[in-house]
């Protein structure tokens, strides 16, 4: 899903402001203006809202990784009854601005002035009933639109591994992705996507946020992201150690949580790979693990050319 094509949304005043500028261009002093101004404030207020929720996606049809992710980011409960209350406010705007226009139109002088005058007042009323809406839906805009757009349909390999073991400096080391590198945890609050183009295709790197040796249960929102794309997408697996002890994980539950991705995905491909190794090692790297540091660059082309052949395999 591409969220950066999310329609923009107006606060209630911004709309109301401006479809007010567009009803006064209609011409005065005809026998019909009031109910022309109506009529175009109704249509000004009520196009646009028609719009977000026309060009929201259908969140029923979203892909299950997607619907994960909305759910965690902003509420799928609450993006459901906003996108309503928007469409509910249109379908206001467009039977009170016929009710009104049609009577103003038949009305001459002062009373017409005063149906557009109590006209104006319950449109932009309405308005202003999902001023919260609007708001919830401006930030929900600005949440989803830093998401990447992940293509279920292309190859894709997750970097997955305890907080703060150096997954985001892999990834940015290895594919076109930039997450955000710190010296802390949970630096990584959602999924971040990079790219690495071989053999003349576009195969996907996801960096993810760490998860902690700890049941579902008691996983936060910001370690599902990561689980709802190992969950939905069937992704090549990168499991990244820190065996330098400076990640505040130890290397024992590192090593619980890499048996538990083990478990609960059986049929993903899988790297082991151990970050850091310009550092000293509290233990012998294991058979078969990639030895890294992005710091020093060490290990980074074989962990690309084996990530290559993981998602491409000849």
């Amino acid at each position: 899903m591409e969220w950066r094509s999310l329609p923009e949304v107006l606060d209630a005043e911004q709309l109301i402001e401006l479809a007010l500028h567009r009803a006064a261009k209609k011409r005065s002093g005809q026998s019909d203006s009031a109910a022309r101004k109506l009529s175009s404030l109704a249509d000004n207020l009520g196009a646009p809202l028609g719009a977000i929720v026309e060009k929201f996606p259908s969140l029923d049809q979203l892909h299950p990784f997607d619907r994960d992710i909305v759910n965690l980011s902003v509420g799928l409960d609450e993006l459901r009854q906003s996108l309503g209350g928007i469409d509910w406010a249109r379908k206001q705007l467009q039977k009170l601005g016929g009710q009104f226009s049609s009577k103003a139109a038949r009305a001459r002088g002062e009373r017409a002035l005063q149906l557009q005058r109590q006209g104006y007042g319950r449109l932009t009323s309405v308005v202003r009933q999902v001023s919260d809406r609007l708001e919830f839906l401006r930030d929900t805009r600005k949440t989803l639109g830093r998401l990447p757009a992940v293509d279920p349909e292309t190859p894709l390999a997750v970097m997955a591994g305890a907080p703060n073991v150096g997954k985001s400096s892999l990834v940015r080391a290895i594919s076109t992705g930039r997450p955000a590198v710190r010296e802390y945890p949970f630096t990584t609050k959602s999924v971040s996507l990079g790219h690495i183009t071989a053999r003349y295709q576009k195969l996907q790197v996801m960096d993810t946020p760490g998860l902690l040796d700890r049941p579902d249960a008691q996983r936060n929102n910001i370690e599902k992201h990561g689980l709802a794309a190992l969950e939905h997408l069937s992704p090549s697996i990168m499991f990244v150690t820190d065996g330098s002890g400076t990640s505040g994980y130890p290397i024992e539950g590192q090593q619980t949580l890499r048996e538990e991705l083990r478990q609960r995905f059986p049929d993903a491909h899988w790297l082991d790979i151990w970050s850091k190794c310009d550092r000293e090692q509290e233990k012998p790297l294991p058979e078969g693990a990639i030895a890294t540091s992005a710091t020093e660059e060490t290990g980074i082309a074989e962990l690309k050319q084996a990530v290559i052949e993981m998602l491409l395999p000849e």
